[in-house]
């Protein structure tokens, strides 16, 4: 087994670098058409902490069992694997010059901090693996096992939940002029959904004229004048009323990697500008309200006013801390007028009981909690990781957040059921195990 150079590995440094040449092959995997599923990057890292980095052969064969499901996928795996392994190699030897950060691929989802220094800390919740400089394969699967959170005595959650969410150093807010340009598709989609979710129930009915349900009481009263004959049958719908919003959006390294950012700011700008009050926190490790940010007219401006006020995203995942925070520091951003959307992938690195608290408390006071999941997305994904299980009892509906078309499904599903009802991806007609196609626009 190589050792990183100097005789007390960087244990921080290289188990982040490895992850995310991990995380990158998988990318790399998923934009060469390979069907790998959802669970697949914290899988193939448990597999290659087993198998070690002695033997290329035995790596390459763990990783294809644990990233490839079609036979077909095998020659492309085989091929991009020659490249990770050789780039995982030069740098577990200590060269520099084979450094994982390099050429990674471009487009929405490259990592943030592809040049981070090694000197510095990052910010991990869980805390880094032990080493007392004796190197061998033991470092390596301690390097590893600290990355994912499931080293010895730590709760062993069901491998086939969602990916590892990296403790990341967090970076300047930026992205690209081009993806933040304005879609009238997204802002159609958003005005169908806060009209749903203006009429949620609980809110007072009015007379319809195009109705949806009889409205019984109505009919009784005026069967009076007819001697008790229903002589015609009234309807009503829910009185559409001023709404406010609570978005706790998730900025963590592991969700920049998985949903387009400039599609989450268009989304967020989109929300604040139709409704009458909203606020927007970002949260990872730390949390930080941006509601003025949104309040501009267009993403663009948006943008700018974030990177002016040099707000920061992409490091760890502490969902709990950032509920907390909302319930400690501004208790009055949550009420009964107020629907409360976490954008988040629930891998929660933080204090656990403190996203239950939080949550039951959020869920007291407001009149519906949506969760919005990247991860979702995928038609193998189950919400078994244990932030994602520990909030579910408080969450109304946990939905996929990719694209344009999830926004419209969540719209159509409220607009149906409302939060009381079946709603929420595993209801997604769209969701179709097997299925890799998880953006298709559903009949509405």
């Amino acid at each position: 087994m190589r050792e990183p150079a100097g005789d007390v590995p960087d244990v921080a440094g290289v188990r982040d670098d490895v992850v995310d040449a991990l995380l990158t092959f998988v990318r790399t995997l998923r934009r060469a058409g390979v069907d790998v599923p959802a669970n697949a990057p914290l899988v193939a890292a448990r597999a290659l902490v087993e198998v070690g980095f002695d033997d290329e052969d035995r790596a390459r064969a763990a990783l294809r069992a644990a990233l490839v499901t079609r036979a077909e996928d095998i020659d492309a795996f085989d091929r991009m694997f020659a490249e990770f392994w050789r780039r995982l190699d030069a740098h577990l030897d200590g060269d520099g010059a084979g450094g994982l950060a390099d050429d990674r691929p471009d487009g929405a989802l490259a990592p943030l901090g592809a040049d981070d220094p090694a000197d510095g800390a990052t910010a991990d919740e869980e805390g880094t693996a032990d080493s007392d400089g004796d190197g061998g394969n033991d470092a390596a699967v301690s390097i590893m096992t600290s990355a994912l959170g499931h080293g010895p005595g730590t709760a062993d959650e069901d491998a086939t939940t969602a990916t590892y969410s990296p403790a990341g150093r967090p970076e300047r807010v930026t992205v690209d002029a081009a993806p933040v340009a304005e879609d009238g598709t997204l802002d159609a989609a958003v005005d169908r959904l806060v009209d749903a979710l203006a009429t949620l129930r609980g809110r007072r009915w009015q007379p319809a004229s195009t109705g949806r349900q009889a409205d019984a009481r109505r009919a009784l009263r005026r069967s009076v004048a007819t001697g008790g004959a229903v002589a015609s049958v009234p309807e009503r719908d829910r009185r559409a009323s001023a709404l406010r919003a609570l978005v706790l959006a998730d900025v963590s390294r592991s969700v920049l990697d998985t949903v387009d950012r400039g599609f989450l700011l268009r989304f967020l700008r989109a929300v604040a500008a139709r409704l009458r009050r909203s606020r927007v926190f970002f949260f990872d490790s730390e949390v930080r309200e941006v509601s003025a940010a949104f309040d501009a007219p267009t993403t663009a401006d948006a943008l700018r006013e974030l990177e002016r006020a040099e707000t920061a995203w992409g490091g760890g995942t502490r969902i709990g801390h950032a509920v907390d925070t909302v319930r400690r520091d501004h208790p009055t951003a949550v009420d009964r007028r107020t629907v409360v959307v976490v954008v988040s992938d629930g891998i929660e690195t933080g204090d656990q009981s403190a996203l239950t608290d939080g949550l039951a408390w959020v869920s007291r006071r407001a009149p519906a909690v949506l969760w919005l999941n990247p991860l979702a997305a995928s038609p193998a994904y189950e919400p078994t990781v244990a932030g994602m299980a520990a909030a579910l009892p408080f969450v109304d509906g946990l939905f996929a957040f990719t694209g344009v078309a999830d926004v419209t499904e969540i719209a159509r599903q409220l607009e149906q059921y409302g939060p009381g009802g079946r709603i929420g991806f595993e209801h997604d007609p769209r969701r179709v195990r097997g299925s890799t196609d998880a953006t298709r626009s559903p009949d509405s």
